[in-house]
């Protein structure tokens, strides 16, 4: 495994010399040497580094005569905002820089690479104490490498060299020799959900776990939002948290959950087994969420805020603009009863894990919040159609059924996987308001649709024609 190292550094002599201490460490090193502030920006930008070695007193772009330590602490500020799980080692010819306490203050003492060891994401060298670089340096080197000593099988993932750290870091903090990854799905915030299972040197499993990747603030959102509302869940529902890691991948954290043996398929693979399996597998998601809704009182809201819970104000007039719907501003108007609790929020197929015996886990909660008590089902029921992962579904349905989506009997005639459909509408209509609630939450899922560049957008406005004369009967 390479280790890529940038050495931000005006100096060529001191720079030929820090090349020097890492090639003499002995092991697959890039360094790449920058010499001032600007260029430092450009790098931590546009590339990946495993540990960044910098000069504060640097000029503002390569050159220049202005060189000063406070444009080594821009690049640590930028360092710090860009690129925050990157441990960073500062040289400095002088301790007495009014901004190094504040420097180390923000410097926290972490298992970086799962070796078992808590190091410093932030160190200070003085020059004078150059000799000292190889044995501080040394160690953060070979446990950067040893990361390869856990064995990936990809299982054809394209995993991005940060994405590939932290796979390697959770494997190793668990004593895991060998990983076997799957693609799970992803957030619309385009993180990625794998799943991971983790066995050590005897071949034993040690975790069979679903982990997220994103930005920090993506995984510290969905951290949050586990502990704040997943945890109301019966604790079969969800997996339980094993691990956030925020160094060690430059921009990019990750947040863990272990799995109860037995959760192989999801619920799109679900759909397509005989209808009472498929069902069950429904109900099973719908008895792991019924926490949210149980004892849940009505309210009344406009149709709108149901929207809005779904697809942003900007984003909708950019979608009216240009598919003219003539109804849409008085419809949204207009109040319906809703049951307005704590839904997942984006629980398409890919985000329900189901066992043969019916039973479920969510993963994926970085939209975990509230919403219309109907817009789990409905998520779930059309995600079948619209989701990149879903269900093969030949010709089904056709615009003229399309437009009778209320009409289950009518609606599903040559649908592949029609018992999963009926079971989301009647979990709906078990914790929904009302058809008015489900109606304007598969309205305002449909119009979200409408944003995407490949989905279909006659099938769209058929469905949401057949959504506005489902409402208009009630």
């Amino acid at each position: 495994m390479t280790v890529f190292v940038l050495i931000v550094e005006d100096e060529a002599d001191f720079s030929d010399e820090l090349v020097q201490v890492f090639a003499e460490l002995d092991q697959p090193i890039q360094t790449r040497v920058v010499k001032s502030r600007d260029s430092a920006f450009a790098a931590i930008e546009n590339e990946y580094f495993d540990l960044i070695v910098l000069d504060l007193k640097i000029p503002t772009i390569d050159g220049a005569l202005d060189a000063e330590p406070a444009h080594g602490h821009s690049v640590f500020a930028r360092a710090r905002l860009g690129a925050a799980g990157t441990p960073i080692f500062v040289l400095t010819g002088s301790p007495s820089e009014d901004f190094i306490p504040a420097m180390l203050a923000s410097a926290q003492q972490v298992d970086v690479w799962g070796e078992g060891r808590t190091v410093g994401t932030i160190d200070f060298l003085q020059k004078y104490k150059f000799e000292e670089c190889p044995q501080k340096l040394g160690p953060i080197v070979t446990a950067i490498h040893r990361l390869s000593d856990v064995e990936l099988s990809r299982g054809g993932v394209n995993l991005s060299i940060p994405e590939e750290r932290l796979v390697r870091i959770f494997a190793r903090k668990f004593g895991g020799t060998r990983c076997a990854v799957s693609r799970l799905g992803g957030g619309l915030s385009g993180a990625k959900v794998l799943r991971l299972k983790i066995t050590d040197r005897n071949g034993t499993v040690v975790h069979d776990a679903v982990g997220k990747l994103g930005s920090p603030s993506e995984i510290s959102d969905e951290a949050s939002r586990f502990d704040k509302f997943v945890a109301r869940l019966d604790p079969h529902a969800t997996p339980r948290k094993l691990a956030t890691l925020e160094f060690g991948a430059g921009a990019l954290a990750g947040v863990f959950y272990g799995l109860a043996a037995g959760f192989e398929a999801s619920a799109f693979e679900a759909a397509k087994k005989e209808d009472e399996l498929a069902a069950t597998a429904v109900r099973g998601i719908a008895n792991a969420t019924a926490n949210w809704s149980k004892g849940v009182p009505e309210s009344s809201r406009k149709i709108m805020d149901i929207r809005r819970r779904v697809l942003s104000d900007d984003s909708f007039r950019s979608v009216t603009e240009t598919f003219e719907i003539a109804w849409v501003t008085q419809f949204e108007d207009t109040k319906v009863q809703t049951r307005w609790c704590c839904v997942h929020g984006d629980l398409h197929g890919s985000n329900a894990l189901v066992s043969d015996t019916g039973a479920a886990v969510l993963i994926d909660y970085g939209d975990v919040g509230e919403g219309t008590a109907s817009l789990d089902p409905i998520t779930l029921e059309l995600s079948t159609i619209f989701h990149p992962q879903g269900v093969e579904r030949g010709t089904w349905p056709t615009l003229d059924q399309a437009a009778q989506w209320g009409d289950l009997d009518v609606y599903l005639l040559g649908c592949p996987f029609a018992a999963f459909v009926r079971e989301c509408r009647a979990w709906a209509d078990a914790v929904g308001a009302g058809q008015r609630e489900i109606a304007a939450t598969a309205y305002a899922y449909l119009i979200r649709q409408l944003k995407y560049e490949d989905t279909d957008k006659n099938l769209i406005l058929a469905l949401i024609k057949g959504v506005k004369n489902y409402y208009d009967k009630t």
